[in-house]
C-alpha cells in the first residue's frame, strides 16, 4: 500500500516536473523552429547560408523514424518508431549506422546500430500552416551498401534549401550485414537497408506537411549504391505511391557491382565459418540467424574484411538479394534486369546520368600504390572477373584489349601509365553500358506522358574526392562522387567555394538543373529523351573567363558503346 502510494506521489511530482520543464523550454527555445506531427512535437534548429548569412533554413535532425534495430529487431524488417514524451530534440544529428571502410583493412568500425533517423531541412517560414506546400526532394546516400550516412557534416542540402523551391530529406539505412544480411529464406529473407528506405519514404507522406511538404510530389535522388537503391524503388511494389519522380545519379540496378547475391546462404554460412560458428555449414537457417544476432556488432562489422578476395574488392559482400516469391512484405521477388526489361517498375518521371570516369573510385585506390598495380597485373584476369561478376573467355580478354588497351604493352594488363585506359574500361562496364541500357529499355516500356532525361556531369574544379582517394594532390581528373561537391556543401571534406569562383557557377547550374526536375511540369524538362533521340545535358569547363562553365545538349547515346558491352555480356 505505501509502495504503491509512493509511486502515485512519484508519478504526480514527475508530471509536475515535466509540464514546468516543457513551459520554461517552450520560453527558452521560443525562436527555434518547432512541428508537431502524430509522433509528437520536435524543437529543431536554425542554419545559416555562409554565402547569404540573411538567409536561415530550418533544420530538424535525428528524427527516429523506425524503432532501434538492436536485440532482436536485428536482421528483421523495420518498426515505426515509438511517440515522443514531451518535446523531441531534433537540433543534433545522430549516430551513423555502424560501418567500416571496406578498402581500408586497418580501418575502425564508427557508428552504432541504433541509426535509423532522418533530417529534414525547409526553407523559412515554408513549414508554416499559410505556406503552400512545397515539393519534397529524398536523398539516400551512397556507399556500396557498405558505409555513408546522412550525417550534416557530409550532406548539408544547404544550396538546395536556399531556392526556396523545396524541402530536403536525408536518410539513414542499414549497411552491409546489418542492411543485407539474407539465409534465402523466411529466417533472414534480407533487404532490411532497402526496407528501411520504405519506412522512411512512409514516414514522409505522413509527416512531411507539418515540415511545409507536398506528400503528393515527392522526388527520391541517390548517387552510386544510393542511386541504384532509387532504381529498386521504381521495382519495388512496397515502394508503389511513396515517390512520384526518380534521380538516379552515377548508379544503376542493373549494374553488375548492384546485381542480387544468387546465393546469400552460401555467403551466411561462410560468414559463420569465419566467425567460428559451430557447424555453421549444417545448422538450420534459424539456428544460423539466431547466433549471428548474438555476436557483437563490432566484431560482425571487423569480419566482413575477411570475406573480400582482394585488398580493394568493389563488391560488396553484402548488398540487395531477390526475396522468395511467398515472403510477406518483400521488397525484390524478381531480378531487376528481367523486371525492367519487362516494364514491371513504377511510371514516373525519371532523371539518370553519370561522369565519364565513374570507376576511378576504385582505379585511383590501385593506382595510387604501387604493390597493388603490380598485384592486379598478375591476378587481372581472375579481379576482372569478380568486378564484372562474369567468367571472362579468351576472346573476351582480346576483344577488351582491341577496345580500351590499345598502347598496353600485351604482356601486361596494368602499368603505371595506362590509368585512363582502365577507367575508361571499367566506367564503361560498371556504369555507362548499365545505365544506357536502362534508359533504352525504359523508352521502349515507358508510358509516353513520362518524361525520361539524362545527363553528364563533366565539369572539373578545385576540389576532387581523388585527394581523399589517393592521398595525393596528383590530378587524376574527374572522379566519381564529385558532381556530389556541387549539389552539398560537405564542411567535414571541402571547404566552401569562393563566391564568383566557377565552382560557385556550377554549384547554382547544377542545383537549378536537379531542382527544377524535382519541380516542373514535364513539358519544362531539359533534354527529354524520345524513342528517336536522346540529348544528353552535359556540364562542363569552359575556357572563357566571363562563362567559365557551361552547359549544353550532346545529342545521342554512346551508340558504340552499348553495342559493345550488350554483346560482351550476351544480353
Amino acid at each position: 500500500m505505501i509502495s504503491t502510494l509512493l509511486n502515485s506521489v512519484v508519478r504526480v511530482y514527475v508530471g509536475v516536473l515535466l509540464i514546468t520543464y516543457c513551459f520554461k523550454d517552450a520560453e527558452t527555445h521560443r525562436k527555434l523552429p518547432r512541428v508537431c506531427i502524430k509522433d509528437g512535437c520536435l524543437r529543431g534548429t536554425w542554419l545559416k547560408d555562409p554565402l547569404l548569412l540573411n538567409n536561415s533554413y530550418a533544420a530538424f535532425l535525428g528524427i527516429p523514424f523506425a524503432k532501434p534495430p538492436v536485440g532482436d529487431l536485428r536482421f528483421k524488417n523495420p518498426q515505426p518508431a515509438d511517440s515522443y514524451e514531451g518535446v523531441y530534440n531534433a537540433t543534433t544529428d545522430k549516430n551513423a549506422c555502424i560501418q567500416k571502410a571496406p578498402d581500408i583493412a586497418s580501418s575502425p568500425v564508427f557508428g552504432a546500430e541504433d541509426c535509423l533517423y532522418l533530417n529534414v531541412f525547409t526553407p523559412q517560414n515554408a513549414y508554416s500552416p499559410a505556406s503552400r506546400p512545397l515539393p519534397v526532394m529524398v536523398y539516400i546516400h551512397g556507399g556500396a551498401y557498405t558505409v555513408g550516412s546522412a550525417r550534416l557534416s557530409q550532406l548539408d542540402p544547404g544550396r538546395i534549401i536556399t531556392t526556396r523551391k523545396v524541402v530536403v530529406v536525408t536518410l539513414q539505412y542499414r549497411l552491409s550485414v546489418f542492411g543485407f544480411f539474407s539465409t534465402g529464406d523466411s529466417s533472414a529473407s534480407g533487404n532490411y537497408g532497402l526496407k528501411d528506405q520504405v519506412m522512411a519514404l512512409r514516414w514522409v507522406q505522413d509527416n512531411i506537411r507539418a515540415f511545409g511538404g507536398n506528400p503528393r510530389r515527392v522526388t527520391i535522388f541517390g548517387h552510386s549504391a544510393g542511386s541504384g537503391c532509387t532504381q529498386f524503388h521504381m521495382l519495388s511494389p512496397l515502394s508503389r505511391g511513396l515517390f512520384h519522380r526518380v534521380i538516379s545519379m552515377s548508379g544503376s540496378a542493373l549494374a553488375k557491382w548492384s546485381a542480387p547475391i544468387p546465393d546469400p546462404l552460401s555467403v551466411a554460412r561462410t560468414h559463420g565459418r569465419i566467425l567460428g560458428i559451430a557447424d555453421a555449414d549444417s545448422i538450420s537457417t534459424i539456428e544460423l540467424v539466431e547466433k549471428f544476432r548474438g555476436i557483437d556488432a563490432d566484431i560482425l562489422t571487423h569480419s566482413i574484411d575477411r570475406l573480400k578476395v582482394w585488398d580493394i574488392h568493389l563488391n560488396a559482400p553484402y548488398r540487395p538479394t531477390v526475396e522468395p516469391q511467398d515472403e510477406p512484405d518483400a521488397f525484390l521477388t524478381e531480378a531487376p534486369n528481367t523486371a525492367w526489361s519487362h516494364g514491371k517498375y513504377a511510371s514516373v518521371d525519371w532523371l539518370t546520368g553519370s561522369i565519364p570516369a565513374d570507376s576511378s573510385v576504385f582505379t585511383q585506390m590501385v593506382y595510387r600504390n604501387e604493390s597493388l598495380i603490380t598485384d592486379l597485373n598478375l591476378r587481372f584476369t581472375e579481379i576482372l572477373d569478380l568486378l564484372l561478376l562474369t567468367d571472362i573467355s579468351s576472346k573476351q580478354l582480346k576483344r577488351l584489349r582491341r577496345r580500351f588497351l590499345k598502347t598496353t604493352p600485351p604482356d601486361k594488363w596494368i602499368t603505371p601509365t595506362n590509368y585512363d585506359e582502365v577507367t575508361t574500361m571499367l566506367s564503361e562496364a560498371g556504369f555507362l553500358y548499365p545505365m544506357i541500357k536502362s534508359v533504352k529499355e525504359h523508352i521502349q516500356n515507358r508510358n509516353q506522358a513520362r518524361s525520361t532525361s539524362v545527363y553528364s556531369f563533366q565539369f572539373q574544379g578545385r576540389y576532387s574526392f581523388s585527394q581523399i582517394l589517393t592521398g595525393t594532390n596528383q590530378s587524376y581528373g574527374l572522379t566519381h562522387s564529385d558532381q556530389l561537391i556541387y549539389l552539398f556543401r560537405m564542411p567535414a571534406i571541402f571547404p566552401e567555394f569562393p563566391p564568383g569562383s566557377p565552382e560557385a557557377e556550377m554549384c547554382q547550374l547544377w542545383v537549378k538543373f536537379l531542382v527544377d526536375f524535382a519541380t516542373k511540369t514535364n513539358n519544362k524538362k531539359e533534354g527529354t529523351c524520345t524513342a528517336l533521340q536522346c540529348n544528353v545535358v552535359t556540364f562542363g569547363n569552359t575556357n572563357n573567363v566571363y562563362f567559365p562553365v557551361n552547359k549544353t545538349l550532346v545529342p545521342g547515346l554512346d551508340e558504340d558503346l552499348y553495342q559493345f558491352w550488350k554483346k560482351f555480356y550476351g544480353e
